[in-house]
């Protein structure tokens, strides 16, 4: 963006407006809260303001213009009230649902009324009329009662608003008279949200605000303005999904406070007491572009077979329990990724620093030690050791640079490590047959990657590379996660599972009948198990219909959560499971790190009754919390990169493409296409009459006799982009190379790629339908997984589409499960 979304350029005008003098680099810094780190940041925003007029430099100093101090008083905004960082409401499992009383969080429609979806769980919406749902603002956590609706329709009204979820939003800024106001991009915040009048922004910018009051039924939201946004530059909707979902780009200042207070070096008196592993050749494995390290590996061969180390940062060193650092974390639950942007679960002192285990600094860590022993194509754990330690990194390699080195090529600055880097590539393919054998299923789906250019617009959109270092780290990562819980199993100590429970059957059932359609069924007489399930996803490899099958498996999975009671992890088979190797960017790990800590600062003694089911309680909360916290993360990811598969197609206009049937609908089938990885709608009624939707089968039949079901290959040229809207239509050409006889196809022509821009609104309404380009992404079972929509063929609501789009689940394995 052309200005940093760090220092608020308003925050700085009001500051030196509301000084009687001008004042230096250090003073602002202290009146706008921002660490000596920023410096850089406040520096460059203050040579800007200056350069455009709004302030003058007087020495080292910075003031208003004469005519501006003058007139301040009469347009200075209120500085906005931060308060000190609370720990957020924690609403256990068990709490979500209790008497008549349900607490979800709030989606509101466009005209005034809302849904409100459990926490707890369940298919149900409960509707909220608008006079109740403009108490609240969109995505906000709220408590509600159920009482009798139309025609039984589930409805409830607003007892209470239990947590603010949204405090950021974007949208236009309007200057009328004296009254000033802002059109909020996202049509759910309402008409318009009142703010003071403000010198940082003119009539018609698009600006960041922050959301200070909540409305009511007779007024608007209000806020404050805190900076202008780009317009044009694509992250500007990464952010809008990131408020929608309750998540930000900035820390409260209390928590950048007691972030900088933290050391950047390793104590030594805490380095003293631990047991000391710098000899080890630990080594870091990650992405090129990865900027956080928080786990690392050794693999050693020893009597018994393999010594694994996978020592992970101790990040619960640093962030303290009921610390502002630890209230925000928990609030936020989660990091969260977009293409070229990142929303950090901690601030980046921590997790770019101190925490990041980089090469030849000492850092503190937790390890899990772990010794294998062989037992033919497998291997089994006799041995684990669970301890605080000290490190060194020897070297911070990537995963393109290992793969080579196992794969028999020579680099020549990892050469150093070529025995070790050999020896681990040997434990990997033991540990993935240890896993298949017992029947962990692997959905190893391609992942996309999108590639931007300079101006944050994507040029390309990648098949996201997937080696032999890859499975690596996550076969060292699942048996270290896996070890630590049985580490707590066994000594009855409470903690945060990671749970996945048994598929639902019904679903099961379908998916099974539709392989068995396409030729793929479980071996006669063979029961339904996760080895089964995983031969015959091994039998599917490679066909047309491969991916769209996986995915059915995946919606037939339970999803994934975290959970203080263990009831296993079906889709890894893996009896006792659970986070510890990402501290950094989950806080389920963070805590998991936090009770290993507590449990050997007692001496290993248990705790009282009383104490143990105060603690149990609270992580009922915090794993309910991280679940639902987990879904909002994931669900804005799959926005925004839905987002910026269309908007790399707007050029590609009346291109005629092949692909294959994806997913097929009652209004259209989804067309993956061959040479890009993205995917777009083909309407029903672009098709011909007549169209019917063959449920068991999934099929479209038309009367002609032609079919559209899974892996049927298809031309197709690309006839409407909106990005905003996130649609990408196809009109059919051809069907298993011949043009269809179903009729209607080839009539319609382009359309435009955009919605009017006479508005400057207009970019809002990023979600109303969002359609297709539903972004490709392998991923463990047990995530996120609605079902698709229904409703008219001829028309397409955007909750149908959103419904089909969130279907198919983007998060990596190794991302989701490690």
């Amino acid at each position: 963006m052309r200005r940093t979304m760090a220092v608020e350029r308003a925050a700085v005008l009001d500051a030196l407006a509301e000084s009687k003098k001008p004042l230096g680099m250090g003073e602002l810094l202290t009146r706008l809260g921002l660490n000596p780190g920023q410096r850089t940041e406040l520096k460059r925003e203050l040579r800007e303001l200056v350069r455009e007029g709004d302030l003058v430099k007087e020495g080292k100093r910075y003031d208003l213009p004469a005519k501006a101090r003058e007139s301040a008083p009469l347009v200075a905004e209120p500085p906005i009230q931060e308060f000190a960082t609370t720990a957020p409401p924690l609403i256990g499992s068990q709490t979500g649902r209790r008497g008549r009383f349900i607490i979800g969080t709030l989606k509101k429609h466009p005209d005034g009324f809302g849904f409100v979806r459990p926490l707890s769980g369940g298919k149900a919406d409960y509707y909220l009329p608008a006079s109740d749902a403009s108490r609240a603002i969109d995505a906000d956590l709220v408590r509600i009662q159920v009482v009798p609706g139309y025609k039984g329709r589930p409805s409830a009204r607003l007892v209470d608003v239990v947590e603010r979820r949204r405090t950021r939003a974007l949208g236009t800024y309007v200057q009328r008279g004296k009254a000033s106001y802002v059109l909020p991009i996202e049509r759910s915040l309402g008409d318009a949200i009142l703010v003071p009048p403000t010198r940082a922004a003119k009539d018609g910018d698009l600006v960041k605000v922050a959301i200070t009051s909540p409305p009511t039924p007779t007024t608007p939201p209000g806020g404050s303005i805190l900076e202008v946004v780009d317009r044009e530059d694509p992250r500007a909707e990464a952010l809008e999904a990131a408020y929608e979902n309750g998540f930000s780009e900035t820390f409260p200042s209390d928590v950048l406070e007691e972030a900088e207070q933290v050391p950047l070096e390793a104590d030594e008196h805490e380095i003293a007491r631990r047991r000391d592993l710098r000899a080890l050749r630990l080594v870091t494995i990650d992405g090129e572009d990865a900027r956080d390290f928080d786990d690392s590996v050794f693999v050693e061969r020893v009597k018994a077979g393999y010594r694994l180390v996978v020592a992970i940062a101790d990040v619960a060193h640093y962030v303290a329990a009921d610390s502002a650092m630890d209230h925000e974390a928990l609030r936020r639950a989660t990091s969260v990724y977009f293409p070229n942007m990142a929303l950090p679960m901690l601030p980046q002192r921590l997790s770019n620093g101190i925490c990041s285990l980089k090469p030849d600094e000492d850092r503190l860590c937790l390890v899990a030690d772990l010794v294998f022993e062989r037992e033919g194509p497998q291997v089994r754990c006799v041995d684990a050791q669970i301890y605080e330690g000290v490190m060194r990194s020897a070297a911070r390699c990537t995963y393109s640079e290992v793969a080579a080195v196992i794969g028999g090529e020579r680099v020549p600055h990892r050469e150093f490590l070529r025995a070790e880097l050999e020896l681990m590539g040997e434990l990997t393919g033991l540990l993935t047959a240890t896993r298949e054998r017992r029947g962990s299923i692997d959905f190893d789906l391609p992942e996309a990657k999108v590639v931007l250019d300079e101006r944050n617009r994507p040029v390309r959109i990648d098949k996201r590379p997937r080696n032999i270092a890859h499975r690596l780290i996550e076969e060292f990562m699942l048996a270290a996660n896996e070890q630590v819980a049985r580490y707590f199993s066994a000594r009855g100590l409470p903690t945060v599972y990671r749970v996945h429970g048994q598929p639902d059957e019904e679903k099961l059932e379908t998916f099974l009948a539709l392989a068995r359609a396409h030729g793929f069924a479980l071996e006669t007489g063979e029961e339904i198990s996760g080895r089964s399930l995983n031969a015959l996803l091994k039998r599917i490899a490679g066909s047309p219909e491969q991916r769209t099958l996986n995915f059915l498996l995946l919606r037939a999975m339970m999803q994934a959560i975290y959970s203080a009671e263990n009831v296993g992890h079906f889709g890894l088979a893996a009896p006792f499971y659970l986070h510890f190797t990402s501290p950094i960017r989950r806080y389920p790990d963070l805590m998991v790190h936090r009770l290993l800590k507590e449990h050997w600062a007692r001496g290993a003694r248990s705790l009282s009754e009383g104490a143990l089911a105060e603690l149990e309680e609270r992580l009922d909360g915090v794993s309910a919390r991280c679940s639902e916290r987990e879904r909002a993360a994931m669900s804005a990811e799959r926005d925004v990169q839905s987002y910026y598969m269309a908007l790399y197609m707007t050029d590609k206009i009346g291109q005629e493409l092949d692909g294959h049937v994806s997913a097929v609908t009652d209004f259209g089938f989804f067309v993956e296409l061959a040479d890009i990885f993205v995917e777009g709608l083909v309407k029903t009624e672009t098709v011909g009459q007549g169209g019917e939707l063959d449920v068991e089968r999934h099929r479209i039949v038309f009367p002609s006799g032609v079919t559209f079901g899974l892996g049927t290959p298809v031309r197709v040229r690309v006839i409407g982009v909106n990005p905003k809207r996130r649609h990408i239509d196809f009109q059919l050409l051809e069907v298993r190379g011949q043009r269809p006889s179903a009729g209607g196809a080839g009539r319609r022509r382009g359309k435009q790629t955009e919605e009017p821009e006479a508005k400057p609104p207009a970019m809002s309404r990023p979600k109303r339908a969002g359609q297709a380009a539903a972004p490709r992404g392998g991923k463990p079972a047990g995530e996120p997984k609605p079902g698709r929509g229904s409703g008219p063929k001829t028309e397409v609501s955007g909750r149908q589409e959103r419904q089909v789009r969130k279907a198919k689940p983007t998060a990596s394995k190794a991302k989701r499960e490690r």
